[in-house]
């Protein structure tokens, strides 16, 4: 008797030392977002809904994030032909989907990822022989991989786009589409990958003539693109936006000498997308905040270029980080200096952005998460709480002009650096002037150390003193016969909009 009683016994201490290791209470991703403080929008705002890029999250918590966080109604995976036959079962997710945005699209303004053909297998094997490069001797290039000719018929860019078109027409049918979000990533590559492949081929070579690499295969990457976009824009003429990943003047531009060959040229992919919308994520090809290659620099220098084309405003591609072996717990950006970055961006002309993440979550988004909350739901709601903020700044954005600042760019000599020294390599500011009156939105953050106060010169202001934070600190400023007024809008850094709960459609 006494074996199987010691048996017993060891199996509980083994089941105690299980449960020991567990969370004392599990919460799933749509309790964390509903017991967080909720952030308050201006009633009547027209900045653009928040997107997000991603594995698909549970219905409810697509609700949730339409319902009180800022974000567009998330239908689901890739629009692909069987994703939309969902939505023929009204007892499906996708259909209960665009139930809710026919019902009450202001409320529920539906986002779509876009079908991508060019990178459905299926679809590259049935492509005819010249759509593809060749080498000297008029074969096959195969190594050490194949690349898509940058002189490929058009009509495999016209399928492309009819086979992305189809399936969003018919979500329409069902619901009208706010967003669509086309994750690129397909088709002719950059001069840096493709460049080897392209020299050996010569029919790329009699088509390029004279012209620069740089300048041959921009114009090529947006004639063939265009006409995918084209078809998706026709496919939903009364969206609110539809973007390209990425579409804007480069971060990178003079940063290193080749930066030319990892990009396209913006004058060329200008019409590809609604709005330029820049690609920066925390520590990928860069410095994090602070650093040689700091993330604000690389946003400025891109909004620099996107102005000079006539664009002073952009919807973002976003990340504060996510799980990369190399860079461990150094990967991710903690909350507060993100919210100081996000406030710089809007400032700097941002009307609203995707939040991204690029690492599965152990058991998915629907898991139990303990009792902390993880990363990429943390990044969401910060940059809920950052949009709702600028939602009632929104006319000082939209009607305002970005000051360039007295120096130019780090990296470019000949464009402006949008921004203000403040004789601390770690304090940045950025400020924004109306067009029609003396009102200015002044924004300074702490990229890194403690928190302090700094003097800048601002035309028509003088010097001003801002408190630096590393949520960032944002002000109005006015002049009234000459008298300058400034004042803090966003006392409580990381709930920006916490005053505005007792004034409903009040500006700070």
């Amino acid at each position: 008797m006494r074996k199987p009683l010691m048996a017993a016994l060891a199996a509980m201490a083994n089941l105690g030392a299980m449960l020991a290791e567990q969370p004392v209470y599990a919460k799933t991703a749509l309790q964390m977002i509903q017991e967080s403080p909720k952030p308050h929008f201006r009633q009547g705002h027209t900045l653009l809904p928040l997107t997000r890029w991603g594995w698909t999250m549970p219905f409810e918590v697509r609700v949730e994030l339409a319902d009180h966080w800022g974000y567009a109604l998330e239908f689901g995976p890739d629009a692909t032909p069987a994703v939309v036959k969902e939505v023929d079962d009204p007892q499906s997710i996708p259909a209960r989907i665009c139930a809710l945005a026919a019902a009450d699209p202001k409320r529920y303004p539906l986002c779509v990822l876009a079908s991508r053909p060019l990178l459905d297998g299926k679809f590259l094997e049935s492509l005819p022989a010249e759509a593809w490069c060749h080498d000297a001797q008029g074969k096959l290039s195969m190594a050490p991989q194949r690349h898509l000719s940058p002189e490929a018929p058009d009509e495999v860019f016209l399928k492309a786009g009819m086979l992305a078109a189809e399936p969003l027409a018919k979500i329409r049918r069902k619901a009208p589409i706010a967003m669509v979000l086309n994750g690129g990533e397909y088709g002719l590559n950059v001069l840096g990958f493709g460049g080897p492949t392209w020299e050996k081929d010569p029919k790329v070579l009699q088509a390029k003539g004279n012209k620069n690499w740089f300048r041959y295969i921009s114009e090529r990457k947006a004639h063939q693109e265009l006409l995918i976009s084209r078809a998706i824009r026709d496919a939903v003429p009364d969206r609110r936006l539809y973007i390209y990943y990425p579409t804007s003047a480069c971060p990178h531009h003079g940063r290193t000498a080749d930066w030319w060959r990892w990009t396209w040229d913006y004058p060329d992919m200008k019409p590809i997308s609604d709005l330029p919308n820049i690609s920066i994520y925390y520590k990928e090809f860069n410095s994090g905040w602070t650093g040689q290659y700091d993330m604000l620099t690389q946003a400025l220098n891109a909004i620099g270029g996107d102005i000079a084309q006539g664009e002073p405003l952009s919807y973002n591609w976003l990340c504060g980080g996510w799980v990369q072996k190399d860079l461990g717990p150094e990967a991710f950006s903690d909350p507060e200096h993100y919210m100081g970055f996000l406030k710089c961006y809007y400032t700097a002309g941002m009307i609203g952005g995707v939040a991204g993440y690029f690492a599965y979550p152990p058991g998915g988004f629907a898991a139990d998460l303990g009792e902390q909350m993880p990363s990429w739901l943390r990044q969401m709601l910060v940059l809920a709480h950052a949009h709702a903020l600028f939602s009632h700044l929104e006319d000082l954005v939209r009607q305002g002009d970005l000051l360039p600042g007295p120096d130019q760019h780090r990296w470019v000599k000949d464009r402006p650096a949008y921004e203000f020294p403040t004789g601390d390599k770690d304090v940045r500011v950025v400020a924004r002037r109306h067009k029609q009156r003396p009102e200015w939105l002044l924004t300074a953050w702490a990229a890194g150390g403690p928190h302090r106060e700094v003097a800048v010169e601002i035309p028509e202001l003088g010097t001003v003193k801002l408190l630096a934070r590393a949520c960032g600190t944002v002000y109005r400023a006015s002049l009234a016969a000459g008298k300058l007024s400034l004042r803090w809008v966003d006392e409580n850094g990381m709930c920006p909009t916490a005053a505005q709960q007792k004034r409903p459609g009040g500006s700070p």
